[in-house]
């Protein structure tokens, strides 16, 4: 294997997991959280390989007494999606129970960040094989856009099942997880089939379709989840969390943050502006996870993430401080653009209906008129 081929096989799935990590606006999925996914993705495929080999040669090649071809076919086909799956979820079923898991959202990437760090060394290891030594670079690129994107999107299907369904009560829990699983499993099986039995452009497009596929479809579930987090954060942020409603508008504004911050990067400079986004940030995620701690019915979990508020109102205050009072004043003072749309708009309507109101030709001389009148009606009292 060549250091390019080998650095390809690392950076290339390394950057589709940035790019997923990148969607969380709200970044409520921790950096170090998702980074024990990965690494806990480099021990599934350990696992998984000991556990496939060793059911293909003493169970399907011994008892069952099928040849080479037919046992390879079946674990590909059947036992290898089932085994692997499970194993790459285990860590979303344990984060599931910890307050860092606070909706779907940081499920998908979670659980992405496990697929990802099992395709990589997946990556690593069919590389290795002599069948594969010939093929260098082209190999990597083609398996990084359809079987690491497969691993990924199958383990965030998961995650985003076990997410949608985290403060659902005794089976409903059990149910979601099922269902996650049932989803993987079957992307991951047909994914199999098409590498298994397709050929040529077909087999390409067939698997690059399928993972680029499942990487769109992880971006809708999370795209999905920041609009419903919106409408948490809007509920939870008040001044019983000490944000003020200036500081909650630029909030709910996260998206257009870069374009509402540009007056305060060039009255107070960068470093103000990335204090100010950060305090804003941590207030998305304190709204965040004051709307986890009321859907949260587990006493044990409750109190975790109270240690988690509390710890994040100290760092909003910290920032405050950082930031400073003139700064402060400031932020609160600019008006999101949304909120002027709001304004305008039915300003704009009430515009609008007056300009198709019939005109007055003739203004003076209705004023003139309506003078001669009150002057007649003076004469007829006397």
């Amino acid at each position: 294997m060549s250091v390019v081929a080998i650095l390809s096989a690392i950076l290339l799935p390394l950057l589709f997991l940035y790019i997923i990590y990148a969607l969380d606006l709200y970044a409520s999925g921790r950096f170090r959280v998702v980074a024990l996914c990965f690494f806990w993705g480099l021990i599934a495929f350990a696992l998984a390989l000991g556990i496939n080999t060793a059911i293909k040669r003493t169970i399907l090649e011994g008892p069952l007494r099928m040849d080479g071809s037919r046992s390879f076919t079946l674990t590909v086909i059947l036992i290898a999606p089932i085994v692997e799956e499970i194993l790459k979820s285990l860590i979303l079923v344990y984060l599931a129970r910890r307050p860092d898991f606070a909706y779907f959202v940081d499920g998908a990437i979670y659980g992405f960040a496990a697929g990802i760090g099992f395709s990589v060394l997946e990556n690593l290891w069919y590389m290795a094989q002599p069948q594969a030594a010939d093929q260098g670079v082209m190999l990597v690129i083609s398996r990084s856009f359809s079987t690491c994107l497969m691993h990924g999107s199958a383990s965030a299907l998961v995650g985003v099942s076990i997410g949608r369904f985290r403060y659902g009560h005794g089976g409903a829990r059990l149910l979601s997880t099922v269902l996650g699983w049932g989803a993987a499993i079957t992307l991951h099986s047909v994914f199999n089939r098409v590498v298994r039995f397709w050929a040529g452009a077909a087999l390409l497009l067939g698997a690059v379709g399928l993972g680029i596929g499942g990487l769109v479809l992880i971006a809708v579930f999370i795209r999905w989840g920041l609009a419903e987090e919106k409408k948490w954060i809007a509920e939870t942020l008040g001044a019983e969390l000490g944000v003020t409603g200036g500081e909650k508008a630029l909030v709910m504004e996260m998206g257009d943050l870069t374009t509402l911050l540009r007056p305060v990067r060039e009255s107070f400079g960068r470093e103000k502006a990335s204090l100010v986004e950060q305090f804003l940030l941590k207030q998305a995620q304190l709204g965040i996870k004051q709307k986890s701690l009321e859907m949260t019915t587990s006493p044990q979990l409750r109190g975790q993430m109270q240690a988690q508020i509390d710890e994040l109102q100290g760092e909003i205050d910290r920032l405050r401080r950082q930031v400073g009072v003139y700064c402060m004043t400031y932020v609160r003072s600019i008006i999101p653009l949304e909120q002027v749309r709001e304004w305008i708009g039915p300003l704009a309507d009430r515009v609008a209906q007056a300009q198709r109101r019939p005109a007055r030709a003739d203004l003076w001389g209705d004023l003139q008129s309506r003078a001669s009148v009150q002057a007649r009606s003076g004469e007829n009292r006397f």
